[in-house]
């Protein structure tokens, strides 16, 4: 297997963490994919204890844009503030809890809430409460509005992605930036060459999957079925050239050294570089999960992102956008961004019949027997330990 800090080989190498595995059975029971408790526990102690994939930046395009989401079963809002800065917040009014909205919106520098017409400013300070004192006007003072502000939410935005951390204790940006920096690093290391602040959107769609939010993950990180379930990706040679990366324990995945080339193209020309790509990464593509939901796909002139939210043990929406560098923006690329977006997606639809039926064997007895294949799920057995440890399964 490829670390980080190993020289790659170009070979997937049939060894490593897997080689033994008690009776070569998958390291998650059926019941992990199926039970409510288990998937109860899950958003406790995966989604709501480290940083996690919540949105996107361009959900909020204009400042006094809010958009609800939900992370680990908690109501969030993503708020563009008025200097431009992505900001998120317990989507919970401090006066009786209600939530201040379930629709996306653009407001005028204030969010209210419907019930009794509190309001906040776009940096969570409550701005007005009515009647506050059972009289006309009355008018809320500096103290009372800071201490009854919005509870925020720790929070980062990368190459157009939002991770928030529902465990941290401390919020502010420098230091969430710090942190986030640190778990990231590896991966920013190795796409150092790409500006991610180039990015301009091709197209986004939202997809909804009947099946448990690790098969998502586990069919994402599956390089055995690319031939016979998506042959336009090429034959079973280009699956057979690849190489298992460990960046960390929560980022993992695969690069083909010429998987640009070695598949069927997906457009008729080539789109301008997401950066300056040095010559020997023109033709790479890289695939990593970044733990627990956020799926990214990399090649030198477009990134591909699937951020899912797991609604419950056999459902998961999934939001996959594609993007290219911005100068890609161009009319005379317009027709070559379609033909990648249509491209794209289509892999996707083909997955969406595989993981329902994935879904649907797991309520079989038989499930506890499934078996992983040291030559081929090494990641997803990492993947499966990384959830095993977090999720208390034995």
């Amino acid at each position: 297997m490829t670390t980080a800090a190993q020289p790659q080989t170009g070979n997937r190498i049939a060894a490593g963490p897997l080689a033994e595995p008690p009776s070569g059975r998958s390291l998650l029971p059926a019941r992990a994919y199926t039970g409510t408790p288990e998937f109860e526990a899950e958003q406790h102690l995966v989604f709501a204890t480290g940083w996690v994939w919540a949105g996107y930046a361009h959900w909020l395009a204009v400042p006094g844009a809010v958009h609800p989401v939900t992370v680990a079963g908690q109501p969030l809002l993503l708020v563009r503030d008025e200097q431009d800065r992505i900001r998120v917040f317990h989507n919970s009014c401090r006066h009786r809890g209600m939530t201040l909205t379930e629709e996306p919106t653009v407001v005028r520098k204030r969010i209210q809430c419907a019930y009794h017409c509190w309001s906040f400013a776009l940096d969570g300070t409550l701005c007005a409460a009515p009647y506050y004192g059972r009289s006309k006007g009355s008018a809320v003072d500096p103290e009372l509005g800071e201490r009854l502000r919005l509870l925020p939410v720790a929070a980062q935005v990368w190459a157009g992605l939002v991770f928030v951390n529902l465990a941290a204790t401390e919020t502010d940006p420098e230091v969430c930036a710090a942190e986030f920096t640190a778990q990231l690093r590896p991966l920013l290391d190795r796409w150092s060459h790409i500006d991610f602040d180039r990015l301009h959107l091709v197209e986004e769609r939202r997809f909804d999957i009947e099946a448990n939010w690790k098969l998502v993950v586990e069919n994402f990180l599956d390089f055995y079925h690319l031939p016979f379930i998506h042959p336009q990706v090429g034959p079973v040679a280009a699956s057979l050239d690849i190489d298992d990366l460990v960046l960390r324990p929560d980022i993992v995945g695969g690069s083909y050294p010429r998987g640009a080339v070695g598949k069927a193209d997906k457009t008729e020309r080539r789109l301008p570089w997401l950066g300056d790509v040095p010559a020997d990464r023109t033709e790479r593509q890289d695939i990593f999960c970044v733990f627990p939901n956020a799926l990214l796909f990399l090649e030198a002139d477009w990134f591909q992102v699937i951020g899912f939210d797991p609604l419950a043990p056999d459902r998961t929406v999934e939001h996959m956008a594609v993007f290219v560098d911005r100068t890609a923006a161009a009319a005379e690329y317009t027709a070559t961004r379609t033909q990648l977006a249509r491209a794209l997606f289509a892999v996707n639809e083909q997955d969406l019949p595989i993981l329902r039926r994935l879904q649907a064997g797991r309520h079989s007895p038989a499930a506890d027997a499934t078996n992983l294949v040291a030559a081929w799920d090494q990641i997803t057995a990492l993947f499966q330990q990384r959830v095993a440890d977090r999720a208390g399964y034995r």
